[in-house]
């Protein structure tokens, strides 16, 4: 038989494409496909893993997470990221006795259940030595564990755990579940923690190309760069942070970009300010306190900011994600712990509105390819 050509997505002979919707709503549907098992029998759920940053991304998981747990008639109570800071211990513990056996808490998804920061997955594992006989499910996460102490202590106090269920978004990730919990699991009790493979949440979204064909264009190329010690393959240094111009070279030439990043991007119409009326008196508008509404707000500020230009180059996963979500056509580079990746051979390496590029060198040839196309 003839080899079958490489997905289109690594295809660097050709530049991305307008929308993936087939995928995106497939992917949805896997999502409440996934969750209706996983959380049959829940109808009230505290959420732990809350994370109020600027980061759009973890905005849209928050958001989305909100998305699924209303579709499915599930009440959602208290919310914290950690049991000792910022947290009201005394009513997460309360709403869940006031609710049982129908009550659980589901840990946020996204991209911290790894040993490579301190402070999300030993708080995640307090938590659950915590709550040993309350239902936990997970919404899906990204794993990356190296640190055989870390692990240990993982397996000891998850495979510990009473009715714990946990759900990796990506192939590798579902990999270490398997090999920790699953059949031939050597530290714990096999397949007492069950495991799924799900795509990631913010799926719950669907598709938005409304966000892409409604938002005004104001530069060719958003560079949605990473800006912290996950930088890797998108290292973009060479290009300064704001707008300007990029020299694409050949028949393209100039094209005016915005780089920035999104965690560092402040989300308007939020927070506390002083307002300038028409006959130049001031109002003071209040902050939005709702973790709702803040994480609402967030992400739909992180989609308008990819619809601002042509063609979104970025190294953030949800930089892709939310690109597939409203059509954008964009380049995909991969971070320190290769999540990007991952996620992208899982599930959306069929999405014509992606390309994947090894540097941010090669990124720029296939950003002069989706230019040269409008020349011709």
């Amino acid at each position: 038989p003839a080899p079958s050509s490489p997905p289109i997505s690594y295809d660097k002979t050709t530049p991305p494409t307008i929308g993936c919707p087939d995928i995106v709503s497939d992917l949805q549907r896997e999502l409440i496909s996934a969750y209706t098992v996983q959380l049959k029998g829940i109808y009230y759920a505290n959420v732990y893993g809350y994370l109020e940053t600027e980061n759009k991304g973890d905005a849209a998981i928050w958001a989305a997470q909100q998305i699924l747990l209303t579709m499915l008639g599930i009440t959602s109570m208290e919310a914290c990221r950690f049991l000792d800071e910022g947290c009201d211990l005394q009513k997460f513990k309360s709403v869940l006795e006031a609710h049982k056996p129908y009550s659980a808490i589901i840990m946020a998804g996204g991209g911290n259940f790894n040993d490579y920061y301190h402070t999300d997955h030993p708080s995640r594992i307090k938590m659950v030595e915590t709550f040993k006989d309350t239902p936990i499910r997970a919404f899906p996460q990204s794993i990356h564990m190296e640190k055989s102490e870390m692990i240990q202590l993982t397996e000891q106090v998850f495979g510990a755990h009473n009715d714990l269920q946990l759900a990796a978004r990506d192939k590798k990730s579902y990999e270490w579940l398997e090999k920790t919990f699953g059949p031939e699991a050597k530290a714990v009790q096999p397949m007492k923690v069950k495991h799924a493979l799900i795509p990631d949440i913010a799926y719950m979204f669907g598709n938005r190309p409304d966000i892409r064909l409604n938002t005004k264009k104001t530069h060719q190329v958003l560079i949605l760069a990473r800006d912290d010690k996950e930088v890797s393959a998108g290292n973009s240094s060479v290009v300064v942070m704001g707008e300007g111009i990029l020299n694409l070279g050949d028949k393209v030439g100039n094209v005016t970009y915005n780089k920035l990043d999104w965690e560092f991007t402040k989300t308007p119409g939020i927070d506390a300010e002083e307002l300038v009326n028409a006959d130049g008196s001031k109002t003071f508008r209040a902050a939005e306190t709702g973790k709702n509404q803040r994480a609402w707000a967030k992400a739909m500020n992180g989609f308008e900011l990819l619809a601002t230009a042509d063609l979104v180059i970025t190294d953030r996963l949800h930089g892709h994600i939310m690109s597939t979500i409203i059509g954008v056509p964009h380049i995909l580079m991969d971070s320190k712990l290769k999540k990007n990746l991952y996620f992208h051979e899982t599930w959306t390496k069929d999405c014509g509105c992606t390309r994947v590029a090894d540097s941010f060198d090669e990124a720029m040839g296939i950003a002069r390819l989706f230019f040269e196309k409008d020349m011709k």
